[in-house]
């Protein structure tokens, strides 16, 4: 009976698409959990749109390898947006793939989760992705002496929460950690990248579109080794959202800069970012930019490799831009100027709400170089300013903690309500903040209550966000009530239950620090309370 049921259970494996390897078989089977295929290479022949490979792999100790190279050519087939074709670690296990040479992904809608691509410090790029549609999603990819990923005219690829580091050689080559080079749509969310010879990510001269980089932790500790951050070279439509990017120095060919913006790029939004320790900022030069927003980044502590204080340790550059908003940033701890004006400088600027504190001079001195609106920004501690007629000045914006870089506001600080009243009345006090962070802010909640009758509370952006080691979430009750805070993953699985009381109106908020075990990536706190609920991400840098 136990014999009939098990072939009964493999037969429905097998109808419902599911299907397995495990190199450690003493020969290739037919692809059932009781009898696996050998290699990948035996699995991947078989798959059809809707199918899942499955890897398996070690439970403990090191990962189980397999050294393949399962490239997939023009004749393996594509997938659709409701039937993806699946490789992945089986669930709790670890595999990693030693690799030859590239792996190739040609066709679209393949994903491939939970694995680890190792080059082996080979001279090639590890994965070259050219169909449109694919999903690499909690993979590691690593050690090679060329590019990460080397992606080009490929549309609508996805990449996030993936750990992508040690791409060196010893050449003049550059070895990037994500290289796009022509395509729409594509996305990188939610990864590590680190010590990469060239750029963590370059956008080089293609039809590039509507990219989306956001909430990736992008670094380096290989000091003047390494060049940028993120690398833009001619690209439209780009949004660089909640990144955190720090570490990068003066190089020989690189100014060490966290974001560099080259030649013709339009219409990016550059917001929400955390930029510190490196030897500039955000650079735009090289070329026309146009249309350019820059909003609620913090840009601080900032280092100066060359001993150039003219011209290094910079928050931003301007050679050439039309049509730019710099407004409601932060600017802390800046040694050289605070824009090194370069001789093309801006024009049609609006430099609105932002804080100013510790920050050195003008590189050109020459205000006029920033041709639009410069008003209503705050200016504290500053060797340098740029006069307003509605500035405000002082020696200490009451922020927080700000040698521990929580560059929030304080209640009673002057940069309170002290924003341009254009902005609206529908802040805190009814007036915009100056800086990043709006003080009692409630612009940051993403869903609306789930429930009719109108908000009971109002749910503030966590801080810091991306965060390591812990987070704050931060919330407002209008009334008492029982409060519950519970963290779920990306997949939609309960993490756990971290707050669960009854508390009195006002403000409150409960700090999460995540279990060692759990990886880094994008993670989802749910708020409940009389009856309605909201929702944030949480980007945990790990």
């Amino acid at each position: 009976m136990r014999v009939t049921v098990l072939i009964l259970v493999l037969i429905i494996q097998l109808q419902a698409g599911n299907y397995y390897v495990n190199n450690n078989n003493p020969q290739s089977g037919n692809g059932t959990i009781a009898n696996p295929f050998k290699t990948v290479a035996a699995g991947l022949n078989v798959l059809s749109p809707g199918d899942t490979l499955f890897v398996r792999g070690s439970v403990t100790g090191d990962p189980q390898i397999y050294s393949e190279t399962p490239n997939l050519g023009d004749s393996f087939p594509s997938g659709s947006a409701g039937k993806r074709i699946t490789v992945k670690a089986f669930p709790g296990e670890q595999v990693r793939f030693n690799l030859s040479g590239s792996f190739s992904v040609y066709p679209a809608y393949w994903q491939f989760q939970n694995l680890i691509y190792d080059l082996q410090n080979q001279n090639y790029d590890l994965i070259k992705l050219r169909g449109d549609n694919n999903i690499f999603d909690g993979c590691t990819i690593r050690n090679g002496q060329k590019d990460g990923f080397d992606i080009a005219d490929a549309s609508g690829n996805l990449i996030r929460n993936c750990r992508i580091y040690h791409f060196t050689n010893s050449t003049t080559t550059d070895a990037h950690g994500i290289v796009l080079d022509g395509g729409d749509n594509n996305t990188f969310s939610g990864n590590e990248i680190y010590d990469c010879k060239g750029d963590c990510i370059q956008l080089i001269t293609g039809d590039n579109t509507n990219t989306v980089i956001e909430y990736n932790h992008l670094y380096t500790t290989l000091g003047s080794g390494s060049e940028n951050a993120i690398d833009m070279k001619g690209t439209h439509s780009t949004t660089i959202r909640g990144n955190k990017m720090h570490g990068f120095h003066d190089a020989e060919d690189s100014d060490g800069v966290a974001l560099k913006i080259n030649k013709n790029s339009d219409n990016v939004t550059i917001e929400d970012n955390d930029i510190f320790e490196s030897n500039g900022g955000f650079r735009i030069s090289g070329g026309e930019a146009e249309h350019i927003i820059f909003r609620r980044n913090r840009i601080h502590n900032l280092h100066i490799d060359s001993g150039e204080t003219q011209k290094y340790g910079y928050g931003i550059q301007f050679d050439g831009v039309t049509d730019i908003e710099v407004t409601s940033n932060t600017f802390v701890n800046i040694p050289g100027p605070i824009f090194w004006i370069a001789s093309n400088g801006a024009d049609d600027i609006d430099m609105r709400n932002n804080l100013f504190y510790n920050t050195g001079h003008l590189y050109s001195g020459d205000a006029s170089d920033l041709r639009g609106v410069v008003d209503y920004n705050g200016w504290f501690n500053a060797v340098e300013k740029i006069s307003g007629a509605h500035d405000i000045t002082g020696s200490d914006p009451k922020m927080e903690d700000e040698p521990n870089r929580d560059f929030h506001l304080k209640k009673d600080s002057p940069a309170v309500n002290s924003g341009d009243p254009l902005n609206g009345s529908d802040y805190p006090g009814g007036r915009i903040d100056l800086g990043a962070f709006e003080y009692g802010s409630a612009t940051a909640v993403i869903f609306p209550p789930t429930q009719p009758g109108g908000r009971t509370f109002l749910l503030h952006q966590n801080y810091p966000n991306p965060f390591n080691p812990a987070t704050v979430i931060a919330y407002s009750l209008q009334g008492s009530g029982r409060v519950r805070i519970s963290i779920s993953d990306v997949l939609g699985k309960k993490i756990a239950t971290i707050f669960n009381e009854t508390q009195d109106s006002g403000r409150h908020q409960v700090r999460w620090q995540p279990a060692p075990e759990l990886p880094g990536g994008i993670y989802f706190a749910q708020v409940f309370f009389n009856g309605q609920s909201q929702v944030l991400r949480l980007f945990y840098l790990k």
